[in-house]
């Protein structure tokens, strides 16, 4: 069942970004739209600072919070609990550089990089993180909702034997 969910979420956001990208095709060094680069600051501070009720409220009511390794997490009850459960294991500060952002009526989408900091409180250590990110967004009631947000290490993991 999760299998059906996860492979529909991803088909979703794949058809997002080829609707996007053939509707709104952005050039190189386009200014990223501002409403979209206001949101994620405003999503770093709440994650910077554990505040897990104030980065739900950024997700539509259906959505996906998709991390690396893990089952995606789908709606609100689910992504408060999530996000709870990464603040009592973590403390995060890290800045996001968005790369490219396209809009095309209500629906947008985002990639950027994530930097910074993350500490793991059990133990205290803490090391430099990098991130991809992709952000899916669908515009409800005239405000910017996120869809699906999915994000991996851009850190080399081992590499097999050559």
């Amino acid at each position: 069942m999760l299998a059906v969910i996860l492979r529909r979420v991803l088909l979703a956001i794949a058809g997002a970004m080829a609707f996007v990208s053939a509707a709104s095709a952005q050039a190189p060094g386009a200014a990223i739209p501002v409403e979209l680069g206001q949101i994620m600051s405003r999503y770093a501070a709440a994650l910077n600072s554990n505040d897990a009720d104030t980065l739900v409220n950024f997700y539509s009511s259906k959505g996906v919070f998709m991390r690396e390794d893990l089952p995606a997490v789908v709606g609100i009850p689910a992504l408060r609990a999530s996000y709870r459960d990464i603040f009592t294991a973590l403390k995060l500060n890290l800045q996001f550089t968005v790369d490219e952002a396209e809009e095309a009526g209500d629906m947008a989408w985002l990639r950027a990089v994530s930097t910074g900091k993350v500490k793991v409180l059990a133990t205290g250590k803490e090391t430099d993180e990098s991130f991809h990110t992709l952000v899916v967004f669908r515009k409800e009631s005239g405000v910017w909702k996120i869809r699906s947000y999915l994000y991996a290490s851009n850190k080399r993991g081992p590499q097999p034997p050559k």
